[in-house]
């Protein structure tokens, strides 16, 4: 039987990214290192790719695909374009919608961690020609009625980092040379505080502050039963408390993609601050946010031990990290990530200006210290990236002009850019069940904040102008060449016919094309093209 994995993260309903193009996960880079530890074959495919041409799937009997609940459309589309009598089974975020996964033409969900059960699931597929076995966070589907329960507790790290993920897949993403690719450094999240939000289901948290003080084992579970976490965000509930991946693992990840030849490495992490906190606790799981401080030891050794690396010390290859908690910044913390990361972009959780509503949320920082952590992050010549959601449970025009005014104060610094989200409801979150509202532009409550964070966006971005930046080259559109800013930046379209793909590039920012694109002009080429555009 011929086994095909399929990265189908971030197509949403369309089949294909609108966004994040430049990013090649973890994820499905997982499976596919699980299946290479087994000695299984297997070939991997880029779900944007399969939607254009359908066939390349028509001799594989097993399909592994990943996405997020957001993708759900594109994933079942994809499984009935294959329309084969085969073994098709899905993970990834999406996991949490299982019961549609399953009804609509997958065999096989498995929820949440992987390491502990895809080995099991493709060895009985492989066997038996189906699963055979009843394992924990293993759903299936049998005469039209779903069978399976939920795992009874979270991996631990000795099982969690056994498997690396692959390596000479990244080749399979277009682009894949100037692509922003994640290594995982921590599994999980710190935060298991609770939303303090009136549920659907009816239920409000009691205040017993069971999940905010006391034992962190004990946090792991509501009383009341309601999911840990920010309301919106199921990676507590799916992944568990935090778990740092050891430095050893990391770097020999990150040194085989330098021999690959990719120029950016995202050091990826919900809270790259929570990197080694949890061996401070240890044999206690990491469940508080806030205490105990960041292990700056440990994130020195991480990155100083990176930055040995000759290709990331001589420039050549890019590190950034992903996302940082704002109650964790502090000058020490500011300090040591522009000691390493100067210049570059991390993400930063706003979310609502509003300071009832930012608790409310179930968030471990207050607005306050959203505004000091990225005072000082701009102090320390880091460029935070604003994260913001939009119609968000018990959001109020109150908290719509609460959080414009605090964007407005924020752009005052060294932005990166802003992003704002809709709110999406997920299940298996506290924030089940509400209604998705309308898009910003099409509501009269947020509108006015999509027009602040898009006018800020085009400000930000028209005071690159003028600046000379180093791109490499990933493709062309018209007479443009596509380009992206190394180590980070908006999508750069300039103006040439002789410079190939995968050349690296100082272009001048001349034109603010709207508000995530501008226009520059070579000034010179670093160094010529070395791949070819398609995979």
């Amino acid at each position: 039987m011929s086994i095909a994995v399929i990265d189908c993260l971030a197509h949403g309903s369309r089949g294909r990214r609108l966004s994040t193009l430049d990013v090649i996960g973890v994820g499905p880079r997982l499976i596919a290192g699980i299946l290479e530890c087994l000695g299984i074959k297997y070939d991997y495919f880029v779900g944007s790719d399969v939607f254009r041409e359908p066939e390349v799937l028509k001799d594989f009997n097993i399909l592994l695909v990943s996405g997020m609940s957001t993708d759900l459309t594109s994933m079942i589309r994809l499984i009935r374009l294959w329309g084969r009598d085969g073994v098709a089974i899905a993970g990834g975020p999406a996991c949490v919608e299982y019961e549609k996964l399953l009804k609509s033409g997958y065999d096989v969900v498995v929820w949440g961690e992987a390491e502990d059960k895809v080995s099991q699931v493709v060895k009985e597929v492989l066997t038996y020609g189906k699963l055979v076995s009843d394992l924990p966070g293993v759903f299936r589907v049998e005469d039209g009625k779903v069978f399976g329960e939920l795992p009874r507790k979270y991996l631990s790290p000795e099982l969690l980092w056994r498997y690396t993920p692959s390596v000479k897949v990244v080749r399979r993403y277009r682009g894949w040379w100037a692509a922003r690719v994640y290594v995982e450094v921590v599994r999980g999240c710190s935060n298991f505080y609770r939303p303090t939000i009136k549920l659907v289901s009816g239920v409000v948290c009691s205040g017993c502050s069971s999940c905010r003080s006391g034992d962190l084992e004990l946090r792991i579970n509501c009383p009341l039963g309601i999911p840990p976490g920010c309301g919106y965000c199921s990676v507590p509930y799916l992944y568990g408390p935090s778990r740092s991946k050891p430095v050893d693992l990391v770097l020999n990840e990150v040194r085989e993609l330098v021999k690959l030849g990719v120029s950016r490495v995202v050091l990826s992490a919900p809270d790259f601050l929570d990197y080694g906190r949890d061996w401070l606790v240890t044999p206690k799981p990491l469940t508080d946010p806030r205490e105990p401080k960041p292990n700056l030891v440990a994130i020195e050794e991480l990155l100083s031990k990176l930055f040995e690396i000759s290709e990331i010390a001589g420039g050549e290859v890019y590190v950034s990290i992903e996302n940082i908690k704002p109650n964790l910044v502090d000058r020490d913390v500011a300090e040591l990530l522009s000691k390493y990361l100067k210049g570059t972009s991390v993400g930063i959780g706003l979310e609502t200006g509003d300071n009832r509503l930012h608790k409310a949320l179930g968030r471990p920082s207050t607005v306050g210290e959203v505004v000091k952590a990225v005072e000082l992050l701009h102090d320390y010549g880091v460029k935070p990236h604003i994260y913001l959601i939009h119609g968000l449970p018990s959001e109020d025009d109150l908290a719509i002009r609460n959080t414009v005014k605090i964007v407005k104060k924020l752009s005052k610094f060294n932005i990166e850019k802003f992003t704002l989200y809709r709110f999406t409801p997920i299940k298996y979150t506290a924030f089940e069940g509400f209604s998705k509202p309308k898009p910003a532009v099409k509501s009269r409550t947020t509108k006015k904040l999509y027009e602040v964070v898009k006018e800020l966006n085009i400000k930000l971005k028209e005071g690159l102008i003028g600046n000379v930046v180093k791109a490499v080259v990933v493709g062309r559109r018209g007479h443009n060449l596509i380009t992206y800013p190394l180590p980070h930046g908006p999508v750069t379209y300039v103006r040439s016919s002789t410079v190939s793909v995968g050349s690296i590039v100082l272009v001048r920012i001349i034109k603010v094309l709207n508000d995530r694109e501008v226009l520059g002009e070579v000034v010179s080429v670093v160094r010529e093209g070395r791949y070819r555009l398609s995979p």
